[in-house]
């Protein structure tokens, strides 16, 4: 195959013509969103802080309770957990789904104004509808793969360790085992435990950001399987040297916005901002300096994604080049990219 042959099937990774600089920024469906995410933000980080302070007191006050020791801290009245469950309720519908809402929008935006990455792979779809559902979906199996890896091992090697414990205060006076071999063996058994649990701390911090575009392909293609976007957020991860900007933004902006909720549970309470005595223009100027840089480093990660599987394809070896020849349709390209992605090696 030629040169010129492989080159035919490039798509230049640059934005479609006809579309303005005012649509990749503000999309006008997004508008009334972003304005009421502006609004719920700091009134949803200040309740929680007012709910949660009096709950993890009460907690440790009924531990001191069962130790044995005077409570600093008086029992919670019931509508207290009432409060509690529908503010968790409300937050996330007002506050999780909002974000999403706002990023899918962006995201179908993007993909209208970015033509394919390469003629081998599918169109990307629009529909933001669809794609809510999709980045939900993802969302919630992205913290899954996420979050209980590590915290199946922890609880493993909490478990056993206190075991562990009992079994030593039960048999250490008992001369028919000795000592040397107990510790032995219980030190060996928790030392494997701990690296176990160690490596799946560091696994799914990789996890993390390796899965960084999975928002993006779930958006751009919502029949793909949870699974699939992330086998496929895996391969492309390094596909674009854009990613060594990427990674390091993204670690910046995560501490910043860390720092700016600090921030504000330190210096501002929920009753002065309620009642507008806080510093408002503070917060809200801070609040569009944040929004506009999550909404800037989400469109870096779009081009970066778009630019890597350009890359990616562009790469592929002359015999997987010719099974795609003459270039598919949009009715079986999905299914032929999910066959590619799924099973090359």
């Amino acid at each position: 195959m030629s040169n010129t042959h492989k080159t035919s099937y490039e798509v230049s990774p640059s934005p479609a013509a006809g579309i303005s600089v005012f649509d990749l920024i503000l999309p006008p469906q997004a508008i009334p969103l972003l304005v009421l995410l502006l609004l719920v933000t700091p009134l949803v980080i200040l309740t929680a802080e007012s709910l949660i302070v009096p709950l993890f007191e009460w907690i440790r006050a009924r531990i001191m309770v069962a130790a044995g020791q005077e409570p600093t801290f008086g029992d919670l009245p019931s509508y207290f957990f009432i409060k509690l469950g529908a503010f968790t309720i409300l937050s996330f519908l007002g506050g999780f789904q909002l974000l999403l809402r706002i990023k899918s929008i962006y995201f179908t935006s993007w993909a209208r104004a970015f033509p394919r990455p390469h003629s081998l792979h599918v169109d990307y779809q629009t529909d933001s509808n669809q794609g809510m559902t999709a980045l939900i979906q993802w969302k919630i199996y992205q913290v899954a793969a996420i979050c209980l890896p590590p915290l199946v091992m922890g609880t493993i090697t909490f478990v056993v360790g206190l075991i562990e414990l009992y079994l030593f205060n039960t048999f250490s006076d008992l001369s028919f085992i000795g000592l040397s071999m107990q510790l032995t063996i219980e030190l060996f058994l928790i030392m494997m435990l701990g690296l176990f649990t160690l490596f799946a701390v560091c696994n799914s911090l990789w996890n993390t950001l390796t899965s960084l575009f999975g928002d993006v392909i779930a958006v751009t293609e919502p029949d793909l399987s949870n699974a699939l976007i992330l086998q496929r957020c895996g391969r492309i991860a390094f596909s674009s040297p854009y990613v060594y900007v990427l990674f390091p933004a993204y670690l910046i902006l995560t501490l910043g916005i860390l720092g700016e909720v600090y921030w504000l549970l330190s210096a501002v309470d929920v009753h002065d901002f309620t009642s507008f005595q806080a510093n408002m223009a503070l917060i809200f100027g801070l609040e569009v300096l944040t929004v506009a840089s999550y909404l800037g480093f989400n469109f870096f990660k779009f081009f970066t994604y778009h630019h890597g599987l350009s890359i990616y394809y562009s790469k592929l070896p002359p015999q997987l080049r010719d099974c795609f020849s003459p270039p598919p349709t949009r009715s079986n390209a999905h299914q032929i990219a999910a066959q590619l992605f799924a099973r090359r090696p």
